[in-house]
């Protein structure tokens, strides 16, 4: 009797970083609900208006505990919106003397956000915030205010998908993961951030290296009851490092997506508890493309947020 096996055999190098926090660790729940009450008022393409009430549970209602125990620290915080549960934080800290090593899914260091309330809190992402959402990582942050993270990149192929090829069904043949490399300090009244994440990867469509990276800079400073937020960024194919609404590398006709994106807010303590906000967020992309059908492909795909005056409750709902 015969018999015939088939058998994948994959090769793999590398490490599995973990954080463990004890059973007996201290543990501080906490949580949020958020509801969205707007009237909204909206031209339409077609030059008609709408107009409507709109409530609902906005997806950054939160639920999350802090853990501690010695030296660790955990973090883990969902977030409950109409209709859906997603995880937003996981992580677990070890401060290690000199700094701080965290092994988890976390925001990325170059984020800052504004007081924009409109769309759930959006805060600017994707209008002069650089967002590209919450991702696995890991970072160290040192004492002196040097930080470098390696994180998730766009394209990620994870173990369970090399039975289906992943790397070859999404055309791209990544390597690296985003390298992100910063300093962050604060002087008196004033905090600054400046940094520079990038990657690079294969397009095999365009059988081209493209590379991604971005150049930032952001900060806080106060005047009394009055707070300054600032952010500006420089960057090259964004769009292929999962920032929210840029450009990504034109495969077709081989050219980088140029752009920029940054904001400016002004914040007034009116009470313990409220605060009046305005601001302005712009972002744009350029790819230096031949004209199609008689449009110029070369000008800035821009777009742009204005915060009107407006209040902000200031409780604390958490951590």
């Amino acid at each position: 009797m015969n018999f015939k096996k088939t058998a994948a055999i994959a090769a793999t190098v590398g490490a599995l970083t973990a954080l463990a926090l004890p059973a007996t660790a201290e543990t501080n729940m906490y949580g949020s609900a958020r509801l969205a009450t707007f009237y909204n008022l909206a031209d339409t393409p077609a030059g008609g208006k709408s107009a409507g009430f709109d409530e609902h549970l906005q997806g950054n209602s939160t639920f999350g505990a802090n853990f501690k125990k010695g030296e660790v620290d955990g973090k883990f915080e969902v977030g409950a919106g109409t209709g859906s549960v997603v995880l937003r934080l996981l992580y677990g800290t070890w401060n290690f003397g000199a700094g701080k090593l965290i092994i988890g899914q976390d925001y990325n260091s170059y984020y800052l956000g504004s007081a924009q309330v409109h769309t759930d809190d959006n805060a600017f992402k994707a209008y002069g915030a650089q967002w590209d959402t919450r991702q696995p990582q890991i970072r160290v942050n040192l004492n002196n205010g040097v930080y470098f993270s390696v994180i998730q990149p766009t394209g990620n192929v994870s173990g369970t998908d090399l039975g289906v090829n992943a790397e070859a069904s999404s055309n791209v043949k990544m390597y690296l993961p985003k390298l992100n490399v910063g300093y962050a300090r604060k002087a008196g009244a004033v905090g600054y951030n400046v940094g520079v994440v990038g990657t690079t990867f294969k397009n095999v469509t365009a059988d081209k290296q493209i590379t991604a990276i971005l150049g930032y800079a952001n900060g806080t400073a106060a005047f009394g009851a009055t707070l300054l937020t600032a952010s500006i960024s420089a960057s090259q194919n964004a769009g292929n490092m999962s920032f929210l609404g840029r450009k990504v590398y034109d495969a077709t006709n081989k050219k980088d997506a140029v752009g920029f994106e940054g904001f400016l807010q002004i914040s007034q303590k009116i009470s313990d508890i409220i605060s009046g906000n305005v601001g302005f967020g712009y972002a744009g992309d350029k790819i230096d493309a031949p004209a199609k059908a008689g449009v110029a492909q070369n000008k800035f795909d821009n777009k742009m947020a204005i915060l009107m005056p407006s209040r902000k409750l200031l409780t604390p709902l958490g951590a």
